[in-house]
């Protein structure tokens, strides 16, 4: 069966329980932070695909990558965790926890937005800006902000899967793809 598919199920199941538990909300900032960490610590991925670790610390180990230890899990989150390891598909967890996410935004309207700039912005810019972008958009604003230094000025601002790339790097590319284009040309 298709990843994609079954990470979507699972997402809609888990949609729907935390709805009737009325902590959907809750469940999205956990997805949230569960997606970052799947991302940037590997080792969760080793550990949870690992079959001589047992599914109940590999749901602790879960609960811990969410709440670093200090809070609580929703009840929602918790059970969906224990379903999802003991069914064998922690592999698809980062999937699941990103459909996860777009069902809640379509579902209340939210329209995720990432400013990727080389070096920081001013708030009066970023505000500015984040205005432009509410007015075109009718509904919630989920505004992130990320600097990456490898564009070299400029920004690229993503909405909602829509890419406006006023990059530096971008430009830099697109210049000298009509350079050897010419010269190909010429030859």
């Amino acid at each position: 069966m298709n990843t994609g598919t079954v990470s979507v199920r699972y997402a809609k199941a888990l949609l729907a329980y935390a709805i009737e538990q009325a902590d959907d909300r809750q469940v999205y900032a956990e997805m949230q932070i569960l997606t970052e960490r799947l991302r940037s610590v590997h080792a969760i991925h080793e550990r949870l695909a690992d079959p001589t670790v047992r599914d109940a610390d590999k749901c602790r180990l879960l609960e811990t990558a969410v709440t670093d230890g200090k809070g609580r899990l929703s009840a929602s989150a918790s059970a969906f965790f224990s379903l999802v390891v003991g069914a064998g598909r922690g592999d698809c967890l980062l999937f699941m926890a990103t459909s996860y996410q777009d069902l809640y935004r379509r579902r209340n309207g939210i329209v995720p937005v990432q400013l990727i700039t080389a070096a920081p912005v001013g708030d009066e810019r970023r505000a500015r800006l984040k205005q432009l972008v509410e007015n075109v958009e009718h509904g919630k604003v989920e505004w992130t902000h990320t600097i990456d230094p490898s564009i070299e000025g400029g920004f690229v601002l993503l909405v909602d899967g829509y890419r406006l790339d006023a990059s530096v790097a971008w430009q830099l590319q697109r210049i000298r793809k009509e350079l050897i284009e010419k010269n190909n040309r010429i030859i």
